[in-house]
């Protein structure tokens, strides 16, 4: 099958779409990717992305420094568009172009496309009605990975409906629609209407890029504690984990932050720490490889998502699919679906109530107490991820999904 898959930003900052791309060319499809230049973090990652899969087409849209015209142009579209949608007209490209200026430019790209495809999937919101309307003017099959409940993203209700009746107008004739947990599933079948397209696939990663489990010592005189994210922010649940640090003076902590911090940032966790008993290290981003031999080196991941919306309450990141790979002991908050997925899989992590200060410190202190215990956890999180909780198995649902689309 000739496959196009559409993103409105690059391969690097979308791992999903990346790993769709391992997965259809493993099997043999031809594929092509539809996507955005960047000029920030992201760029070396993408060099080596690109280089690792020679036969995949790239269609590449320029940044603002590569063509600044369009990007003016799609800000007029933008602007345009916001008062179409606040005078009542309401479609679905009205709609995505005053959500995302880039569907414009995506739009534009897919009408110069002459090459016939079997199969065009759709990953992130700006990408939804490019493709949908490419598709049906093409009369070619589509697909759209919602991944996040983007309804759930918004405080206001105007935007909210705006994005809840994007989705209706795109996702309705898409072949199917999948998502990355089972809550976000359960919300987005409800808004469209039917559950019979709607499937979930998991943030997992493959089973080659697995560390080897790190043992550690039986004495041990502090616990190692690991959380990433594109950018580091206080406001992504740090603050608990730094706050708990400041209680615990019985034995030493070192937490490692991987990500984009400014100095303004990186200034504000410093000065947050007031025990100096313990140690915070911030380490920029690195490759998919790299980062996963580096969080292996440490006793507990971190999945300290907080619920300023309801799409955080709702989704399973890839923090803590990452954690069960590097065979780490997990400690998240009480989100809906991370409780859940605890409840499920017993034995790889504890929860606490967000904000809840003196619980997290207390688990903190179980873990590095009971290095026993610790192990298991540890241990029980690697075999997790080896076993079934990896893209090898994972990705057989995605491609079970497209062989079905091609019938």
């Amino acid at each position: 099958m000739k496959v196009l898959l559409v993103t409105n930003v690059n391969i690097a900052s979308n791992p999903r779409c990346h790993k769709e791309v391992m997965a259809l060319t493993n099997a043999g499809h031809q594929v092509s990717v539809l996507k955005f230049n960047t000029n920030n973090w992201s760029v070396s990652f993408e060099k080596e992305i690109e280089a690792n899969y020679p036969g995949v087409n790239w269609i590449k849209l320029p940044d603002k420094s590569q063509n600044l015209f369009i990007w003016v142009v799609a800000s007029i579209v933008q602007l345009y568009s916001k008062y179409f949608v606040r005078a009542g007209i309401r479609t679905a490209k009205n709609i995505a172009c005053y959500l995302d200026k880039r569907s414009y430019m995506l739009n534009r790209k897919l009408r110069q496309i002459t090459t016939q495809y079997d199969l065009v999937i759709a990953h992130n919101p700006g990408t939804f009605w490019p493709v949908s309307n490419y598709a049906l003017k093409k009369h070619v099959k589509y697909a759209i990975d919602v991944e996040d409940y983007h309804p759930g993203e918004y405080q206001d209700v105007h935007t909210e409906r705006c994005m809840r009746m994007l989705m209706q107008q795109t996702l309705n004739n898409a072949v199917y629609v999948s998502c990355a947990s089972p809550l976000i599933a359960q919300h987005t079948a409800k808004d469209i209407g039917t559950a019979d397209k709607v499937h979930t696939i998991n943030n997992v990663f493959p089973k080659t890029l697995q560390p080897l489990f790190k043992n550690r010592e039986t004495t041990v005189d502090s616990l190692r504690l690991v959380w990433f994210s594109q950018y580091i922010g206080l406001d992504r649940g740090l603050d608990d984990i730094i706050e708990a640090m400041n209680v615990l003076h019985d034995f030493s902590i070192t937490l490692t932050l991987i990500g984009y911090a400014n100095d303004t940032v990186q200034q504000m966790i410093n000065e947050q720490l007031k025990n100096k008993k313990h140690n915070i290290v911030i380490k920029s981003a690195m490759p998919e490889k790299e980062l996963l031999e580096e969080v292996s080196l440490h006793d507990v991941g971190l999945a300290l998502e907080k619920s300023p919306n309801l799409n955080r309450r709702l989704c399973l990141t890839n923090k803590l699919f990452t954690y069960l790979l590097c065979g780490n002991a997990i400690i998240a908050s009480d989100t809906e679906a991370q409780k859940t997925f605890l409840s499920q899989y017993t034995g790889v992590g504890k929860v606490y109530n967000s904000g809840d200060i003196t619980q997290l410190a207390a688990l903190l202190s179980d873990f590095y107490n009971n290095q026993e215990t610790l192990y298991k956890y540890r241990s029980a999180s690697y075999t997790l991820a080896s076993a079934t909780m990896n893209w090898d198995i994972e990705q057989h649902k995605f491609l079970a999904l497209v062989s079905k689309a091609g019938e």
